[in-house]
């Protein structure tokens, strides 16, 4: 059986209110549990360091980490307009925030305290696209509304205002 790290249950990829609303089964294929065991550690290593290094420096209450989006059938996927070959799909990505940190200070610190990431997304200022792979790239991008258009950009260290 796959192992899910305490604080993030396999329930919290596979929720999704699109899915509910349109009757999309979001169930995580059998073939694919093992990657979303992988990120439900990454992402348990990742509250553990904030709530140690982040809460200590600010003496915070305990901070948790939110899965705004987590798994992504390839059904559900299409149906939010997620990229073709969208990591969420291979259950390699989830969308977080840390209520407490801005998405910039998420990203930071991510990538500074996170060394084995695959990409990294301060989207909108408001969440941050965290992905992990088996080769990480270890790619910060900033995305920003343009004409109404999506754009990328990418950021080396510190993101782009």
């Amino acid at each position: 059986m796959t192992q899910f790290a305490p604080n993030f249950p396999r329930h919290e990829f596979e929720a999704s209110q699109t899915a509910t609303r349109r009757g999309i089964d979001n169930t995580i294929p059998d073939d694919l549990l093992g990657d979303a065991a992988k990120l439900s550690w990454f992402l348990q290593e990742l509250r553990n360091k904030i709530n140690r290094i982040h809460r200590s420096e600010t003496r915070a209450r305990e901070l948790p980490v939110i899965i705004s989006s987590g798994y992504r059938c390839l059904e559900l996927n299409k149906a939010i307009g997620g990229a073709t070959k969208s990591q969420h799909s291979a259950a390699q990505a989830a969308d977080i925030s840390v209520p407490g940190m801005t998405s910039q200070e998420l990203v930071e610190f991510i990538a500074k305290h996170m060394p084995n990431y695959d990409q990294l997304i301060e989207e909108f200022g408001r969440w941050v696209h965290v992905s992990i792979a088996d080769k990480p790239r270890g790619s910060v991008l900033a995305a920003r509304k343009v004409n109404g258009k999506t754009v990328y950009s990418p950021s080396r260290g510190r993101l782009i205002a």
